[in-house]
């Protein structure tokens, strides 16, 4: 049986949710009946890798070397050539773009090529809290031409769907909701995971341990994450803070934790490959950005069975169901973090229900066995069509 070749391109393998997304997706797809190529940019000077993900799946992305998450008119013009290059050489049946300059650039180029099936998805977007007012009606005007020359756009949740909708990107008919699949294998721990991470931090075992996973970038907030632990720092003691990841933001957020006298509670870790350790030992997870898409490490630490504290943003209220499986509140609300927090110290009655309910929530939404199927039957539906 002749294989259909998928083309799938994203901007950068950066430590982010949509490259575990591609990654997998290129590695699990049924390749009895696919011939998947991964397409990838490069990171920028201050970002993190993951191209050790690919790695450990088998996976060798193919690199654009022009291709990258900054604005660049040669290299963005360079990077349109290559991908048209690739595929003339390819012929996929299938162009599926992932995040916002791959999905322009790899559209662009798939609908001049005369790529019959052309695919997009939305993995956040750039249209809340990432440019000015004119450049943002720019992206928006752009996207909905874009998504005319697309066979369907993905939503990662109902969420995005309906912003989607509302900034009538393209109608309701050509919107397809398919949730991220995610392999929890590589994040949830082992007996043995206990204790190291605390121990390499100096952390103690009775001390509450708070975390924050993702890339140290404006859009994440972190300034919130050291409000919250700046104001509980002053009523309990045997609190400790981890940032986990690294970024454009770090050196300013070091010097922000020793402006506020609270390098010996808050350590900034850089990124860290594995998990389990990390997962083994926070107690809460929080997140605390103006934006996301799905929010990746809510999911995992859900999985993982902690407690997860975020703001409401993308798609938190598919998945978080407030105070059953976890917390949301409003973005750059400090106060209202802090009483759940306060409360939870003074009172962990239903902390086992919580954390219950999260993982089980986890597995039966985001497996990537369920992604899998979503995508294949997807696939096939436009192939036949």
């Amino acid at each position: 049986m002749e294989k259909n070749k998928i083309l799938r391109i994203i901007t950068r393998l950066c430590v982010a949710g949509a490259p575990i997304h591609t990654i997998l997706l290129n590695a699990k797809l049924d390749s009895q009946k696919y011939e998947s190529y991964l397409v990838s940019g490069r990171i920028e000077p201050y970002e993190s890798d993951m191209s050790y993900l690919a790695d450990k799946y088998g996976i060798k992305p193919i690199y654009i070397n022009s291709m990258g998450r900054e604005l660049r008119l040669l290299k963005d013009v360079r990077a349109l050539l290559d991908i048209i290059k690739l595929i003339k050489k390819i012929k996929p049946d299938i162009v599926h773009t992932h995040t916002a300059k791959a999905g322009m650039l790899g559209r662009i180029a798939a609908k001049l090529m005369g790529v019959k099936i052309i695919v997009h998805t939305f993995h956040g977007n750039v249209f809340k809290g990432y440019f000015s007012k004119p450049k943002t009606a720019f992206f928006i005007f752009l996207e909905n031409n874009l998504a005319k020359i697309s066979s369907k756009i993905i939503a990662i949740s109902n969420q995005q769907k309906q912003e989607l909708l509302d900034l009538k990107i393209t109608n309701e008919n050509k919107i397809h909701i398919v949730p991220l699949g995610f392999d929890f294998e590589n994040v949830i721990p082992s007996v043995s995971d206990k204790g190291k991470f605390r121990e390499k931090y100096s952390i103690p075992d009775d001390a509450t341990l708070f975390g924050i996973i993702g890339r140290l970038a404006p859009i994440k907030n972190h300034m919130l994450f050291l409000d919250i632990a700046e104001k509980l720092l002053t009523k309990y003691d045997n609190l400790f803070f981890s940032i986990i990841g690294d970024g454009e933001l770090r050196d300013y957020l070091q010097g922000e934790i020793y402006r506020r006298n609270l390098n010996n509670k808050i350590v900034i870790t850089g990124v860290i490959k594995n998990l389990k350790p990390v997962y083994a030992d926070l107690d809460l997870v929080l997140l605390t950005s103006n934006n996301e898409g799905t929010p990746v490490a809510i999911i995992e630490a859900m999985a993982c069975g902690k407690v997860v504290m975020t703001t409401k943003v993308g798609g938190v209220e598919d998945f978080v169901e407030n105070r059953v499986n976890g917390f949301y509140f409003p973005k750059g609300n400090s106060e209202l973090f802090i009483k759940e927090i306060e409360s939870l110290l003074m009172n962990d009655t239903n902390k086992d229900a919580m954390k219950n309910a999260a993982s089980k929530k986890a597995f039966k939404q985001f497996s990537f066995i369920r992604l899998k199927n979503d995508i294949e039957s997807m696939y096939k539906t436009l192939l036949e069509n």
